[in-house]
């Protein structure tokens, strides 16, 4: 199914905030830091956040990147944009979606918003929520040239499977995904054209050890994050294997594996299989 092996932590809704006034780190910070440092004795090769890594200050972004350096600096990093990272809206006055964009690539170092990497023989696929405005109500939302820019990274990737990252999740698949995604018909669709897609979110905050957080749909493989403080910070691991892939999550407050939630997926024939 791959021709290497690897390890990916997956993190989503960090939430690095600051205080305006003083830049104190808002209170869950240190168990953001715990989290982290858990990680890093994993030993995974790529560490990604899947949006909502801040609330889009510059404050907020100087705070998490120092944090991610420090305790998990080794594996390779990648970001995406979730609604949270637009929150500037609320601070700025003159806020627009470009500005949280560029705020985004300067601090992140991302090559972009949306952007295709290729390792351990797969393509993995980065994509952020295009913008944000109040009366979207957090919904992710993509424009037509990256629908079109994802069904073409996606029709010409390797064969076996794709890993697709998005802070939300499409409509009505993993756990509490009600109007989550504004272009969920078009995802679908693009999904439907290319057999393979491994599709993890977060935006929820809900556990991932629960059963409608690992979906099969229609092809497509929807896997549900969580969140990395609060009562049950986790995060998603996937252990890639040369005919397999094997999702993990990890409990940071005992600092223990969910074993009994340890669940192998293989992709063989067009279809998916879980074990």
């Amino acid at each position: 199914m791959t021709s290497q092996s690897g390890r990916i932590a997956v993190f989503s809704d960090m939430h690095f905030m600051a205080w305006q006034q003083t830049l104190t780190p808002v209170e869950w910070v240190p168990d953001l830091e715990r989290a982290l440092q858990d990680a890093a004795r994993q030993s995974p090769d790529i560490f990604v956040c899947n949006g909502d890594l801040t609330n889009g200050k510059d404050r907020d972004y100087d705070l998490a990147m120092s944090a991610i350096r420090r305790h998990c600096g080794r594996p390779k990093h990648y970001f995406t944009m979730g609604n949270h990272e637009y929150y500037g809206f609320y601070e700025d006055a003159d806020f627009s979606d470009d500005l949280a964009q560029q705020r985004f690539l300067h601090h992140t170092g991302m090559p972009n918003i949306h952007f295709e990497v290729r390792r351990f023989g797969l393509s993995l696929v980065f994509l952020s929520t295009d913008g944000y405005r109040p009366d979207w109500k957090d919904a992710g939302v993509l424009h037509p040239a990256t629908l079109h820019w994802l069904e073409q990274r996606l029709l010409n990737a390797p064969p076996g499977p794709v890993l697709v990252w998005f802070h939300q999740p499409v409509n009505d698949t993993v756990a509490d995904s009600t109007n989550t995604c504004m272009q969920s018909d078009e995802l679908r669709s693009i999904f439907s054209k290319r057999p393979g897609v491994l599709f993890l979110s977060g935006h929820t905050h809900c556990r991932m050890d629960r059963k409608d957080q690992l979906v099969y749909q229609d092809g497509t493989l929807f896997v549900g994050g969580g969140c990395a403080f609060g009562d049950t910070p986790q995060s998603r691991w996937l252990d890639i294997g040369r005919n397999s892939i094997v999702l993990r999550i990890r409990d940071h407050r005992d600092e223990r594996w969910l074993d009994d939630w340890t669940r192998t997926v293989r992709f063989h024939g067009g279809l998916w299989s879980i074990d």
